[in-house]
Parts: structure tokens; sequence; C-alpha cells
């Protein structure tokens, strides 16, 4: 008996142990909830006159953490509706960063450009006006809040769109006759019932798009951790090229026709170089250059409806 008491205090012992440090990572787990448990939020509309309502006109919208939704619809104005939020530990901070966080918006003759602005960043873009390219200043006085500004949008049909998130947000744009450009870093890209010429890059994420109709010139698919998935309509003519270092390329489409590969020269600092490109396929009679790269994930290419 003497045995099976020590037995059970010593198995009682253990449970609790084990208990402890179970409770201990959990603790872990919730304390990044915790320590930005304030927050505070609100939401900007604006809306926007568009006088030129071809692919001409741009849209713009340069962020870096949370979500854009783009939709195009019969109209001649553009919709815009921004949640802004911040969070931190502290009151104040939220208070802070609800004060200090803000948009830019740049009109041009063919063009809106919204870009956010914040305390310890600057917009380096000039003179290319549609660029998103921000100047840090790492030496500013260190702000102890999170945001995100999530987007949601109605653009007129025919127009273009450039629309590009950074962290911790999903592109996502429909119905849009016009180009699109669409920029993510750390989150998936998903166009649906397109028809122009296109530009889907990501580094980690998916890549979904569906054609409505082939483009006039070109697309572009670009991801590092993700895969790609292309819907074309079944009768689209077009050449595809292919560039995967560890995943493979599915299709539908029957490529008959493999193109020679192409030397391709630029100039550079340097010198002259030169790039041999391959792995081209037509299909049917040909048409836009239907570009695909990734490093670890798979090319899917469809037939439409």
């Amino acid at each position: 008996m003497k045995n099976l008491r020590h037995s059970r205090q010593f198995i009682e012992t253990q449970m609790s142990e084990k208990m402890k440090r179970i409770i201990v990572m959990i603790a872990l787990l919730i304390s990044p909830v915790m320590v930005y448990g304030q927050s505070d939020s609100e939401v900007i509309k604006k809306s926007f006159n568009v006088t030129n309502n071809t692919k001409e006109m741009w849209f713009c919208i340069c962020n870096i953490e949370g979500d854009v939704e783009v939709e195009a619809y019969d109209g001649n104005t553009i919709e815009m509706e921004l949640k802004k939020t911040v969070r931190a530990r502290r009151s104040d901070d939220v208070k802070l960063g609800m004060e200090e966080l803000d948009i830019d918006i740049n009109e041009g003759e063919n063009y809106v450009k919204v870009m956010m602005t914040a305390p310890n960043m600057e917009d380096r873009s000039y003179p290319e006006e549609l660029n998103c390219n921000w100047n840090w200043q790492r030496h500013s006085e260190k702000r102890y809040y999170r945001y995100r500004y999530d987007y949601k949008v109605k653009v007129p049909r025919s127009i273009s769109v450039k629309i590009s998130t950074v962290n911790n947000g999903d592109l996502f744009i429909r119905d849009v006759e016009g180009q699109i450009y669409a920029n993510n870093v750390n989150g998936d890209v998903e166009l649906m019932n397109i028809s122009e010429n296109t530009k889907a890059h990501t580094v980690n994420g998916h890549i979904e798009v569906e054609y409505k109709s082939m483009p006039s010139e070109f697309g572009d698919f670009q991801t590092v951790n993700g895969d790609i998935e292309v819907i074309a309509p079944e009768n689209g003519g077009a050449v595809y090229s292919f560039d995967t270092q560890w995943g493979k390329v599915y299709s539908d489409f029957d490529f008959s026709k493999k193109i020679a590969p192409k030397l391709e020269k630029n100039s550079g600092g340097k010198g002259v170089k030169y790039k041999l490109s391959g792995n081209s396929y037509q299909v049917g009679n040909g048409g836009p250059s239907m570009d695909f790269e990734t490093l670890n994930g798979t090319i899917r290419i469809r037939k439409g409806k």
C-alpha cells in the first residue's frame, strides 16, 4: 500500500507539472492578444468623379496591412470605403495612432492614387505617379501601436486598376474590364471575370484568375510559395510560358505547338546581357503572351465554360 501511495503521488506530481506547462504555453499564445487588447476604428468614405471612362484611366491603392476588395459597376464615379483599425496595449497609443495615420490622395488627369501615410514613412514614388514606394525613417520615434486598412471599392467597369498590399491581407478584384495590376507579398490574389492585360504577383500566397475573354496583349503571374490557377475561355488562343523550380504544370488545353526559344538582349551598366527563354507553347492560333513563374507551387490552366 505504501508503494501504491508513492506511485499515486508521483503520477499526480507529474500530471501537475504537465498541467503547469500547458497553462504556460496557453498564456504565451494568448499574450500577443492581451498586449494589443485596446482598439479603435473608423470608416472613411470618398467619392471620385471619372470623366475618362476607359482603360487609360487608372485607380491606384497603395496599402501595407489589410485587405483590398474592388468591384466594377455601371457608373461614373469611384466609390471608396476604408476601415482604419488601430490596436495597442494602452488607450493613449490607440488614440495617437488614430490621429497620426492617414491617407494621401493624389489626382491627375488620368489617375486617382490613394496611399497610406504614417509618421515614420514618406512617399518616394515621384515621378512615377502610380508606383507604391515608401522611404522608411528607421531612426524616427518608435510607435507602440499596430494598424490595418481594409478597403472596399466600386469602380467604373471600363477603367484600369493598380492595387497593392503587403501584410495580412488579400486582394480581390471582380468584373473590371480595364487593365489590372495586382501586387501582394504575404497574401492571396484573386481576380474574377476579367478581360484585359493582367499582372498578378505575390510572394507567399496563391493566385487565382478567371478570364471572361483573353487579354489584348499579356498576362503575367508570379509567386514564390503558392499555386497559380488561371481559367481561360475554351476558344481563347494564346502563347503560354512556364518557369517553375519545384512545381508542376497541369492544363486542360492541348499545347500542340512548342515555340522556339527566344534570345533576349538586355543592356546594363556592365555591358550587354543575353537571356535564353524557352518552355513556350501555343494554343490555337496564338494570341497574348501568358507568362507563369513560381518556385514552390503548382500551375493549373483550366478551360472556362
